[in-house]
């Protein structure tokens, strides 16, 4: 009650400080700092050591987080400060105060970093429109997959290119394409008006197993590694692994009750780890009653492209 009345005498504006003060700079400031291999246009990921990982966006007028290894931890500014602290919320309104008006370094160096905009299934539905299926790629032949493998049973018609030459992978939600995930050298983003699913080879009959990759890439790669599997269809989360995507895995093993084997081919890695476990967990609370795996590569740090260019077939 103390606290509440403190907050109301200081008339801390809460709601300002969720929209003005950046959650990027602040988060540099108590020792994150940016991967830009990982971030996009719109999602921002920050590191602190192998402690943490969040990814940051502004979907509207407010900043908002979550912690890639904590399901529970997710919010504004305020959240972010609570969950690593023990402040109260009066003390955290202050200590937030000295932030605003200050000017953000990292917008003035990353302007195309911009307000995300909800789904639009029309606009991607345009786009996806003027793409067709990929034959073979200099990235992809970069990291040897080559246009056999594209064009193959199991992953023809599940790799695109667009217009102006980039990869595309499409996400599917109830039978149409509702995200485009775009991929090449130097780009990884999900195109505006993209909603996140899945991405899916193709599946057959006789498909006794489901492979769960980080990434289409890794997909491909332990397919390639692995000619000889022939009754497994592959799934991959394609970055943070969010509650959506774990709601879609739990209904995909439960309602697909041919499915006896899910197989985890996650990095090696520190998200590889947890990724594995979340994974573990959400079909572990299904009525699935197979077995669940986890086959990732020998050398600490590697996936499976790794594997495939470095060692090869």
């Amino acid at each position: 009650m103390r606290s509440e009345a403190l907050i109301m005498d200081n008339k801390i504006d809460f709601s300002r400080l969720k929209q003005e003060v950046d959650l990027v700079e602040y988060a540099s400031s108590v020792g994150y700092e940016v991967d830009k291999k990982k971030s996009t246009r719109t999602s921002l990921v920050m590191s602190k050591e192998l402690d943490d990982k969040i990814v940051i966006s502004r979907p509207s007028d407010v900043w908002v987080y979550f912690s890639v290894y904590d399901d529970n931890d997710n919010g504004t500014v305020i959240d972010f400060v609570k969950n690593r602290s023990d402040k109260s919320l009066f003390e955290i309104g202050k200590e937030l105060e000295k932030w605003l008006g200050k000017p953000s370094s990292f917008q003035k160096r990353n302007k195309s970093f911009l307000k995300r905009k909800s789904h639009e299934p029309g606009r991607i539905q345009r786009l996806f429109n003027y793409c067709y299926p990929l034959l073979s790629h200099p990235y992809l032949k970069k990291r040897r997959i080559n246009a056999i493998y594209l064009q193959s049973a199991r992953f023809r018609g599940r790799v695109f290119r667009d217009q102006f030459g980039n990869i595309i992978f499409p996400h599917m939600k109830k039978g149409k394409v509702c995200g485009l995930e775009l991929v090449d050298e130097h780009t990884h983003l999900f195109v505006r008006g993209s909603e996140k699913t899945l991405w899916r080879s193709n599946r057959f009959l006789d498909d006794d197993t489901v492979m769960i990759a980080e990434t289409p890439i890794d997909a491909l790669s332990y397919q390639i590694l692995h000619p000889t599997i022939n009754t497994a269809f592959y799934i991959a989360t394609c970055g943070g692994f969010s509650p959506k995507q774990a709601q879609i895995i739990q209904r995909l093993v439960t309602e697909l009750d041919w499915i006896k084997k899910v197989i985890l081919i996650v990095d090696n890695d520190e998200g590889g780890d947890r990724i594995a476990d979340k994974l573990e967990k959400i079909i572990s609370d299904t009525p699935f009653n197979g077995s669940i795996e986890r086959h990732s590569p020998h050398k600490r740090g590697s996936d499976w492209n790794d594997v495939l260019t470095q060692f090869g077939i």
